[in-house]
């Protein structure tokens, strides 16, 4: 019986032999749903570890992945939630699913759903698996490549950044994170201020859109 560890040895010995091309291989397939047990927040660090060394590199490996996680993204838009729609279409009455059930469903995650697709990418529960109510549901297909790109971008990022900041080499996001961080240190006041006048905009946003829908 293969083990998760076992297969998490594999897939780094894979990436180890063929480097960037391993690594697509790999995001595709974990971000399609269909490797998911072997999960990136182990598999990209050790990637990273071993393919960056220079600011190019790390660029490269964040667009790589990024791509990666999309094109998987998608194949789990179709294979898992529109064939799911489908099935339930389908078949729906030998399952005993109840049509009612099923569109409110839909109902659900087009009202509050899509707004998680973002930031969902972020989260480790969610990141993957959030692609599949979102063919179910129909989601708008440019707005889900959009919102996953972003999300995917940052998660991608984030982790790469973790190994990279401690190689001693200045990473890309440091020119973004560098002067943040010296601004928050020296104006804790005002940024403090900043955040609560754009989260009361984002909540007077939000409050305005449930009223028009």
């Amino acid at each position: 019986m293969v083990t998760v560890q076992a297969l998490t040895d594999g897939i780094i010995a894979f990436v180890e032999a063929y480097g960037y091309l391993a690594l697509f291989v790999f995001i595709v397939l974990e971000t399609a749903w269909i490797i998911h047990f072997a999960p990136s927040e182990v598999v990209i660090p050790f990637a990273a570890a071993y393919l960056v060394s220079t600011p190019t590199e790390f660029a490269l490996f964040v667009v790589v992945g990024t791509v990666g996680a999309v094109i998987g993204s998608l194949l789990a838009y179709y294979l898992f939630g529109v064939n799911g729609d489908r099935i339930l279409q389908r078949y729906g009455h030998v399952l005993r699913v109840p049509e009612s059930e099923v569109e409110r469903s839909k109902a659900w995650f087009r009202r509050w759903g899509e707004g998680l697709m973002f930031w969902g990418r972020v989260v480790p529960v969610l990141r993957t698996p959030i692609s599949v109510p979102a063919g179910f549901a129909r989601m708008d297909l440019q707005r889900f490549t959009v919102y996953s790109f972003g999300g995917w971008a940052i998660y991608n990022a984030a982790l790469v950044w973790l190994v990279y900041s401690g190689s001693g080499e200045r990473a890309p996001i440091d020119y973004v994170l560098g002067p943040l961080s010296r601004t928050v240190e020296s104006n804790p006041a005002v940024v403090a201020a900043l955040a609560v006048v754009a989260s009361a905009g984002a909540v007077a946003w939000w409050l305005r859109r449930e009223r028009a829908v």
